[in-house]
């Protein structure tokens, strides 16, 4: 008898066990979302209560007396409960300093009283004890899940973790009923009566269940959680690819805005190699049609005509690097042929102005870029350089453009002497549609800082004595 009653014991412990290695390992990878702590300690300290008693009952030799190791066993029982309790309180609300106060003070008049009885009153008092203090935890842990089914109807495992705990609460109650009943004094262990028994080992595995349900209850949370994860991680790359889009327009039109700033410029630098070619091509003709046509006269017309067609076709050519060049393909591509690409565009507007400009490549540095993202960036800043000169009275303006290298960082400076950029426009000078300028729409250097950023760069403004400097650095390849 003692034999099989330790063995349903030790059997129910190493399920427990078996739960506890699981719990363990859900609390390693989702702390975040099991965040109570007293249902882990009531399971650990189950399973000790379990062992004690399943131990104990194989060497008792007195039932009526027996040895202290059955006031820790059951100690532990009412501890592991009491922390179930507060952990379905737990869930529906902070558990009061007061109330964890009166809770052990309550808990060492318990120790008091127990070891009190097991040394000087029988089996049937001590395990009537047991079972009313045990009722009043199920009680309290029921009302506090119906509260929690309420609120998250969604849980089954809510539900459960109370069937179980009521049918703890009735084998309780059923085991103070048997006790009721006239009956002889029990000594033996070989004297409990069988009824006595199922109904204890039915508590037992009612107990087991609540704390499977316990688990499940934490499993459906991090299922629900995942859920949410993955709909909230596809809705975050659906904004990303919105926001992409938006980038993208943001870049196109601000391509349309900085060029057509420069538009009547390059209309009329266009303008100058075309109406060159138009007169050479008559006089040809004419020599032609008279018959007339030195040797000499032809290679001139037609080196003439071959360097103003050069003259279009680059400025051409650089207009199409920057709109043609759609593809978000980088490329190892040398600093000083992007530079070289954008200064035919900027060049008109600039000598139409009266700017000197200044271009020092102390190096020839490599980067890995999209070609046509920088040439944006430098055509942007080129055109407030300009604007800026535009308004100014200097008689002797200045656009310095400066190529360094600071070991395998390289440092880009647009320097113009116009008249900088005020404090106040100074703070929000990068945001999205803050510029003071009409033209542009206010983007063209939140779009360039957008643009080196996501090139591993930075892009800032300083203030120079006397102008504004606008510096990027970045990494060089070679």
């Amino acid at each position: 008898m003692k034999i099989q009653l330790a063995l349903y014991f030790f059997i129910l412990g190493t399920i427990q066990l078996g739960l506890l290695v699981g719990v363990y390992h859900y609390r390693e990878n989702k702390e975040y979302l099991i965040k109570s702590q007293y249902w882990t300690v009531s399971l650990i300290i189950n399973i000790l209560a379990i062992f004690v008693f399943g131990f104990g009952i194989i060497f008792i030799t007195n039932i009526q007396r027996p040895d202290l190791n059955f006031t820790i066993a059951n100690v532990l029982f009412y501890f592991s409960s009491l922390l179930q309790m507060f952990f379905c309180i737990s869930l529906n609300r902070v558990i009061t300093k007061k109330e964890k106060i009166i809770s052990l003070i309550t808990s060492l008049i318990f120790i008091y009283l127990f070891d009190y009885l097991r040394r000087n009153s029988d089996f049937e008092s001590r395990t009537i004890l047991m079972c009313i203090v045990m009722s009043f935890f199920y009680i309290v842990q029921i009302r506090q899940l119906s509260t929690l089914y309420k609120k998250d109807i969604q849980s089954k495992q809510i539900n459960y973790l109370k069937y179980a705990t009521t049918l703890e609460l009735l084998a309780a109650l059923t085991r103070i009923a048997i006790f009721l009943v006239p009956a002889a004094q029990i000594r033996e262990v070989e004297q409990i009566p069988a009824i006595l028994t199922v109904v204890t080992i039915f508590q037992l595995v009612m107990n087991t269940l609540s704390y499977i349900a316990i688990g499940g209850y934490w499993t459906e949370k991090i299922a629900i959680s995942n859920y949410q994860f993955h709909i909230e991680n596809e809705r975050i790359n659906q904004l990303l690819k919105e926001q992409n889009k938006l980038i993208y327009s943001l870049s196109v039109a601000n391509k349309t805005a900085a060029t057509g700033a420069l538009a009547a410029s390059i209309a009329h630098e266009l303008n100058q190699p075309l109406g060159s070619s138009n007169i050479n091509i008559q006089l040809l003709k004419l020599k032609l049609d008279s018959g007339h046509l030195d040797p000499e006269l032809l290679e001139e017309i037609l080196i003439s005509l071959q360097n103003d067609n050069t003259r279009a076709s680059t400025i051409i050519k650089s207009l199409r690097s920057i709109f043609l060049e759609e593809q978000i393909e980088y490329q190892n591509i040398r600093l000083d042929s992007l530079i070289e690409s954008v200064l035919p565009i900027v060049r008109p507007e600039i000598e139409k102005a009266h700017i000197n400009l200044e271009v020092e490549l102390s190096c020839h540095p490599y980067i890995k870029c999209v070609p046509a993202q920088i040439k944006q960036i430098f055509l942007n800043l080129f055109n407030n350089a300009i604007y800026s000169l535009k308004k100014s009275n200097y008689s002797e303006k200045l656009i310095k453009l400066t190529v360094a290298m600071e070991s395998s960082n390289l440092q880009i400076d647009f320097y113009d002497n116009g008249a900088g950029v005020s404090e106040e426009n100074q703070k929000d000078l990068f945001e999205l549609l803050s510029g003071s300028k009409k033209s542009g729409m206010g983007l063209g250097l939140w779009l360039s800082r957008h643009i080196v950023t996501h090139h591993g760069g930075t892009l800032e403004y300083l203030n120079a004595p006397y102008g504004a400097l606008f510096r990027i650095k970045m990494h060089a390849t070679a």
